[in-house]
């Protein structure tokens, strides 16, 4: 196993949360995956909320963001469904960026990467709350049809219709 830092914290976190659901992310599960007691990784990270919040932020650096164009009405809507895109397709990962970002542990990078292409701080934070709210309720129809129950998924383009309306 690799050295204990908080890049490596993050990276075994979100493995873990792809293997097994946020449920199961833990600061023992984690420590398990290093072969060191839970006390070790508290040298790294505050505490499982703050891992949760670097695991975030480690998803969106995983993004290769598409290039600006300076157009705002083009460049926004782009950028957030690209993160759309990854929170929908990584297991929990719109319930955990929820999470992080009510309790303000994390989620700043994207934040940050939408508000550079936004004309104003509450557009951000209307498309941040869309994005996050759309992501968390079409990732729970796709986890709920996965177990086999009948339900009604929104698309993609759902989400990018509904975004327009903002723009």
């Amino acid at each position: 196993m690799s050295a204990i830092t908080r890049d490596e914290l993050s990276r075994i976190g979100l493995q873990l949360l792809a293997d097994h659901g946020l449920a199961d992310v833990s600061m023992r599960r984690v420590a398990n995956e290093f072969g060191v007691a839970v006390s070790a990784l508290y040298w790294h990270v505050k505490d499982k909320q703050s891992l949760l919040g670097a695991m975030v932020d480690r998803l969106i650096d995983d993004i290769e963001l598409e290039p600006a164009t300076g157009d705002w009405k083009i460049d926004l809507p782009v950028r957030a469904e690209q993160f759309y895109n990854t929170l929908l397709h990584t297991r929990d990962a719109a319930e955990l960026a929820a999470s992080v970002l009510a309790l303000g542990t994390g989620g700043d990078k994207m934040r940050e990467a939408l508000a550079e292409v936004s004309p104003k701080s509450v557009t951000t934070d209307a498309v941040m709350s869309l994005l996050i709210g759309h992501a968390t309720l079409n990732q729970q129809r796709i986890q709920a049809q996965a177990i086999g129950l009948e339900v009604s998924a929104m698309s993609t383009s759902t989400f990018r219709e509904t975004l327009e309306l903002l723009m």
